[in-house]
């Protein structure tokens, strides 16, 4: 044999090594809502602490995600490990259709009852506030609304929008504690004022900056991202209450799952490593102790003035769920 056959050789056999080694990784697929940049901070970090794992992202709107979900299973198989998105009404039906699998992840304990399930099918691992943003070269600090309910106001005719129920969970979320709030009448207002309900809390901020819609019912995390870019966009926190959202991760039950690597991942999400992600994120970690998102008012005060989840608001969300997302798509639409 030639040298040259002798390098060949060697050659090949490395090549033949290195795609055994990486055949032995694990995929572990993530579908969450959460912003992409995050999800690639996130997916990094992932990296060095599961070497072993490769780690796939699906990234989209809460309710795009159902969908994708709800699609995949009706075809057989859902191809999601974890999930993370902030539409809890769908995690509760997924508990009731038995697609979750019950684990209590480090930390769990200390989040409280009521923004996780008892069983341990799924918990919060961050808070999104609801509020209200405004573009100030627009709208004078002085004349800015001071709740939602200001909003039905003939001075903001054709000045508002927000994201649809249709695409985004916190906007569905919204949706839900401002018609049991207001009723029917209160989008009907909304309506008359041209109202404008489009995309995600993305689309809202875009609008804000452009002028076209200077006033929007968008996520504080929004707003706060752009603190040292645009300070033209500022945070109303509404006198009747900003709305607490919950970015809820869940656990995909499913045969021959990595169960033991998958408790490992949604103990790192609200380990220290993974809040650390959720508050450079500027939403609010669920787990005491931990700093409030640089820019953001004290949890404690949001949560006072917030109105409350209950059980039966959850419970009566979820009867109505469709029935929500149409009425409001014939009055809004």
């Amino acid at each position: 044999m030639t040298k040259m056959h002798i390098k060949l050789a060697t050659i090949f056999l490395y090549l033949l090594l290195a795609s055994c080694t990486s055949s032995k990784k694990t995929e572990f697929w993530i579908y969450t809502s959460i912003y992409k940049d995050t999800v690639n901070d996130i997916k990094a970090d992932l990296e060095k602490q599961f070497p072993d794992v490769t780690f796939n992202f699906y990234q989209a709107g809460s309710e795009e995600i159902a969908t994708k979900v709800n699609t995949e299973d009706l075809a057989g198989k859902i191809q999601a490990d974890l999930l993370i998105s902030s539409d809890r009404f769908w995690y509760e039906d997924l508990v009731k259709k038995e697609k979750l699998l019950s684990y209590k992840p480090i930390n769990s304990d200390s989040v409280e009852d009521f923004f996780k399930q008892k069983d341990g099918y799924y918990t919060t691992i961050s808070f999104p506030l609801m509020v209200l943003g405004y573009n100030s070269e627009v709208v004078p600090d002085k004349e800015a609304p001071e709740s939602f309910k200001d909003l039905t106001l003939p001075k903001w005719k054709n000045k508002i929008s927000s994201g649809s129920p249709l695409a985004s969970g916190t906007q569905f979320t919204t949706v839900a504690f401002l018609k049991e709030k207001y009723g029917w009448e209160y989008f009907k207002d909304l309506r008359k004022n041209e109202f404008m309900a489009e995309g995600g809390n993305s689309g809202v901020i875009r609008r804000l900056q452009n002028k076209e819609k200077p006033v929007g019912i968008v996520l504080l995390e929004n707003i706060l991202r752009l603190k040292t870019t645009d300070q033209r966009i500022k945070a109303i926190f509404p006198k009747d209450g900003s709305i607490i959202q919950s970015n809820i991760m869940a656990l995909v039950k499913k045969e021959n799952a990595q169960t033991e690597l998958g408790h490992k991942i949604a103990d790192w999400f609200l380990s220290e490593a993974g809040q650390k992600h959720m508050i450079k994120s500027f939403m609010y970690s669920p787990i005491p102790g931990f700093a409030n998102p640089e820019g953001a008012p004290d949890f404690k005060t949001v949560k006072a003035n917030a109105k409350p989840w209950t059980k039966e608001f959850i419970e009566k969300t979820m009867i109505d769920r469709e029935k929500i997302k149409d009425e409001y798509s014939k009055i809004i639409f």
